[in-house]
């Protein structure tokens, strides 16, 4: 009888091994929702970080710094939770991708290419570690700058290896514009550590660190003179530098916050949009706004002016040639892109809009666009619509320029202008300005 309780000890240690294992599983299982949980909280930290609008941040930080005393007031920045996914609709992703079963997310991003013409990712350039928030190429179109939230600029070689050449650091905090001069050679950043920096593209070195008032919004050259450029801060101010001279920058006071800014060909006239809206033009010798226009009724702030280019900008500067293009366009926080035919004299002439873009989502986000123009845009052609603005005002001109009135004695310009800009979605879209033919992708 003594010997039987050590006959059963066998059952008792299995069982207790089983009991351990089954532990174990447990323990594993645990450890691994623990991971996942993390991952969708970084996940949700970072949408929450990449939603917050670069210009409510430094509008609110300016505000806290500013000494005027002036009430500041709130931005139009409201977390949208319309179009991304809740931590827990991204762990239920992690679940689908496990169990092969992904139809059901695909909904929450349909793609929806709106003129069925396929786009396919033909480079990815990988080296950023936060928020990719300036690029511009340069204008010999080799090379390729990027500003970024980890507080770095970098320049890929976009002409052969698609490699990156550089990573320029010496900035404190995000980056928030990048821009060339017209000989490819040198880099200006802009930063929110209230600086601007010059770079030499060949070594990949600083030349020269301006302190600024503010957080800098945006950077731009001159395109007469490549040695001034302009920036525009949070501050309220425009500013340009001469980097041959020592001494402060001249300065321009407008009343709100410069969220962007256009240098004009005749080095003369810089156009800003600004935090309530306005697009103004600038005489920079006299320091003077010579003319202004709201560019919606709402007054909501403006994030990006751009405007055509000419693919053949070093000839025409050869011979001191400086037309300016036609076209501009300008993003702001109320999901439109507005298209304006500047006139036959930009920028003294007075806009007229042209194409009031719909379809992408730009509502309180700062949403940046970009005019394209191919092999088969000839800049020399160039247009001469009739004033039409006490017919259509500002509506959506959805109709083709082909049915707009022409003056028959001037020449008309080439309709292939392509327009591209960002959205809120996950998506870009893309705009023939001419047929107003669009289509959007991934």
């Amino acid at each position: 009888m003594e010997d039987l309780p050590n006959q059963r000890q066998p059952p008792s240690s299995t069982k207790s091994s089983l009991g351990i294992n089954r532990d174990q599983q447990v323990e594993k299982l645990l450890k691994e929702v623990k991971q996942l949980k993390q991952k969708v909280d970084v996940l949700d930290k970072e949408n929450i970080a990449l939603k917050k609008s670069i210009y409510d941040l430094s509008a609110r930080y300016a505000a806290t710094i500013s000494q005027g005393g002036l009430p500041y007031r709130a931005g139009p920045f409201v977390i949208d939770n319309e179009v991304t996914p809740t931590g827990k609709e991204m762990l239920s992703k992690v679940v689908q991708e496990a169990s092969g079963d992904m139809e059901p997310f695909q909904s929450i991003y349909p793609h929806d290419a709106r003129d069925g013409k396929p786009f396919q990712l033909r480079y990815e350039l990988k080296g950023h570690v936060g928020a990719v928030y300036a690029v511009e190429f340069s204008p010999s179109g080799a090379l390729l700058a990027s500003g970024s939230f980890d507080k770095t600029v970098r320049i890929w070689d976009t002409a052969s290896a698609q490699k990156e050449t550089y990573c320029l650091k010496g900035h404190t905090l995000n980056i928030s514009d990048v821009a060339w001069t017209p000989d490819s050679s040198t880099l200006l950043s802009g930063a929110y550590d209230e600086t601007c920096k010059t770079w030499d593209v060949e070594t990949g070195k600083v030349n020269s660190s301006y302190d600024t008032e503010g957080l800098v919004q945006c950077v731009g050259w001159d395109f007469v003179d490549s040695n001034i450029f302009y920036y525009g801060t949070s501050r309220k101010m425009l500013a340009m530098v001469d980097i041959r001279q020592e001494g402060p920058a001249s300065i321009i006071r407008n009343d709100s916050m410069i969220n962007t800014l256009y240098a004009s060909r005749d080095g003369i006239h810089v156009i800003t949009g600004d935090a309530q809206g306005m697009l103004k033009v600038w005489d920079v010798r006299s320091k003077q706004c010579i003319s202004n226009r709201v560019n919606d009724h709402g007054q909501m702030p403006i994030t990006h002016i751009s405007v055509g280019r000419r693919s053949t900008d070093a000839s025409r500067r050869a011979i001191d040639d400086y037309d300016e293009p036609r076209y501009m366009a300008v993003n702001s926080y109320d999901n439109l892109l507005r298209v304006y035919d500047r006139g036959m004299d930009p920028p003294k002439s007075e806009l007229r809009l042209v194409h009031s873009l719909k379809g992408f989502k730009n509502k309180n986000w700062p949403i940046k666009s970009s005019f394209y123009c191919g092999s088969s845009y000839n800049s020399s052609i160039l247009s001469k619509q009739t004033a039409i603005n006490d017919i259509y005002g500002d509506v959506d001109m959805s109709a083709n320029p082909v049915d707009y009135l022409l003056d028959p004695q001037e020449p008309k310009e080439e309709k292939s202008v392509l327009l591209a800009t960002g959205s809120a979605d996950p998506y870009a879209y893309l705009y023939n300005v001419g047929e107003v033919m669009n289509s959007c992708f991934l």
